[in-house]
């Protein structure tokens, strides 16, 4: 989810708790929308907080002969550097059936796309594989599934 569709769903929360809270604060019963519009604050935190603490991206960058992955969280950045001709993209299967992608070579490994669903992380997948083909040297180019 976007930071804009949280927004949007936080605005149409917002709109549908005031309708409601409406008609008893017209009759004069004004204690209501003070209790609503402190209850649409304890909303708007959680939301921020769940957003900010969970919020990570991942970009990719390929050179001549390097693969570098930068990992950004709310908490930290790291980035590794990959050598282009030596990595391998392994899918592995998870304890529930879901697909982890990893990059390995070299005494290393890196899971990447952790936070995406299972179908980004496809994409993501064929998008790597098609861009590190022409420069891998192992034989077979294909992501290996590790069971």
């Amino acid at each position: 989810m976007t930071l804009d569709q949280l927004m949007a769903v936080f605005a149409g929360l917002c709109v549908l708790t005031l309708l409601v809270v409406a008609w008893p604060v017209l009759m004069g019963l004004w204690p209501m929308l003070a209790i609503a519009l402190l209850h649409l604050f304890a909303v708007g935190w959680c939301f921020r907080s769940a957003w900010r603490d969970n919020w990570a991206r991942e970009i990719f960058r390929i050179d001549d002969d390097a693969l570098i992955v930068d990992h950004f969280s709310a908490k930290h950045r790291i980035t590794n550097k990959w050598s282009v001709a030596w990595t391998r993209l392994v899918r592995e299967q998870g304890k529930f059936g879901e697909i982890h992608l990893v990059l390995m070579g070299q005494g290393k490994r890196q899971e990447i796309g952790a936070f995406l669903p299972t179908g980004e992380r496809e994409r993501l997948a064929r998008m790597l594989e098609r861009a590190l083909r022409p420069q891998m040297t192992w034989s077979s180019a294909k992501p290996i599934q590790v069971s």
